[in-house]
């Protein structure tokens, strides 16, 4: 039987319940929950091809027993015995239908009772003093299946299988039925027995699976979550937490082959921020650590759509991709980004242009073709932001295959 793992318990856990080794056949109720539903489910599919096979071993054993019996006897024996037939079969029927799945324990333990309970009392008020051995046969039969076949677990196993004694007992007495307690003893009260160790060992052997089951889930996901988190930090710089220069140039493959394929613009901006050598030699690196991340989380701010991008280029520049956005809107974008590195308002005391940090941009637009060339691009780009720098700083240039748009803050 194959049940779905839970990750409800932590390794710690499972590993307390195995070295425990479940002896009460037991979990913690929470975990007990979710068991017993997947149970259900997996023991009512698999009473579907284990009914057939009981079926088959009623039918022989009534068939002997019908043969051993005395004419007399037989069709007596066909009407009350059959019933247990009934029981299974309808059992069998019941298991077909999804929506009796969670019902599975109480018509299968009421079902083994009938059977039991019957048995019983056939033994006791048929039999009339014959001592048939069939008759003990059947009822050894119908003990043990119950026990090691029908699918129940431990508990609901003995309840079926000593309430049907009990009931049996019960209608023998009130039919005034002959109860041979030493032939009972040797043939019931030992095949409960056997059946109890049959169905503890199963029901052990059950949940011990399902927890080396769950794990596996939970390694499982572990590797799972690893393996997020390595292809996260193998795309993400360590220090600003933006792409790193390797998954940049894979994205900007993708987009720039999307861009030629259905013909849309493309824009990337190369930034630098300002004398930010002079601002490490001023302030430290931490200082200077804590500014580039400051920065990248306000680029990152601004590249938040499908297809965009913020990127560590190297040192302290970066690279800001944005798809499907022509000259017009990259003009908007970089005065919007100019704008939020001004009113961030860091201090920069060595830099000649401002009192706070400031960046220069280059930045490219174009609706690529075929034969163009992606490098061509970037280096476009990268010529717009060195014009910048070169002019004075603290401006951007907008580099397009027509004409360069420049403005200086």
């Amino acid at each position: 039987m194959k049940l779905k793992a839970s990750n409800l318990l932590g390794q710690g856990q499972i590993d307390l319940l195995i070295s425990r080794g479940l002896n009460l056949v037991w979990f913690p109720k929470e975990l007990e929950v979710v068991y017993k539903n997947q149970y259900k489910n997996e023991a009512a599919y698999e009473f579907r091809f284990r009914a057939p096979i009981i079926l088959g071993l009623y039918l022989y054993l009534s068939f002997g027993t019908y043969q051993a019996l005395p004419a007399e006897m037989r069709f007596e024996w066909i009407v009350y015995y059959g019933w247990v037939g009934i029981i299974i079969f309808f059992a069998w029927l019941l298991a077909f239908v999804p929506a009796m799945n969670k019902w599975f324990d109480y018509y299968v333990c009421l079902g083994s009772t009938g059977a039991v309970a019957l048995t019983f009392t056939l033994i006791n008020v048929l039999e009339q003093g014959q001592n048939n051995v069939l008759f003990h046969a059947a009822m050894m039969y119908a003990v043990v299946i119950i026990y090691g076949f029908v699918g129940m677990r431990f508990y609901t196993a003995i309840i079926a299988g000593w309430c049907g004694g009990l009931i049996g007992i019960g209608i023998s007495t009130w039919l005034n039925g002959s109860i041979d307690w030493t032939i009972l003893n040797r043939t019931y009260t030992f095949s409960s027995f056997l059946g109890m160790a049959l169905a503890y060992a199963t029901d052990r052997q059950h949940r011990e699976n399902y927890l080396q089951n769950c794990m596996i889930e939970l390694n499982r996901l572990e590797l799972m979550r690893q393996a997020q988190q390595l292809s996260i930090l193998s795309q993400q710089d360590s220090l600003t937490g933006l792409a790193n220069r390797r998954y940049l140039d894979e994205v900007l493959e993708n987009e720039w082959r999307s861009a030629i394929r259905h013909k849309l613009p493309i824009t990337i901006m190369m930034i630098d921020i300002d004398f930010f050598k002079l601002y490490n030699d001023a302030l430290g690196h931490i200082q200077g650590d804590q500014c580039l991340r400051r920065i990248a989380i306000l680029l990152g701010s601004i590249s938040s759509r499908s297809g965009d991008l913020a990127a560590r280029y190297g040192g302290e520049e970066f690279l800001l991709l944005f798809s499907v956005t022509d000259k017009d809107q990259a003009l908007i974008q970089v005065q919007q980004l100019m704008e939020l590195v001004r009113n961030i308002g860091i201090i920069h005391p060595k830099s000649t242009v401002s009192k706070h940090v400031t960046i220069s941009v280059g930045v490219a637009t174009m609706i690529p073709h075929l034969n163009d060339k992606l490098s061509d691009f970037i280096s476009r780009a990268d010529h717009a932001l060195y014009t910048a720098k070169s002019n004075g700083r603290n401006q951007y240039y907008i580099a397009t295959s027509d004409h360069i748009i420049s403005e200086t803050l």
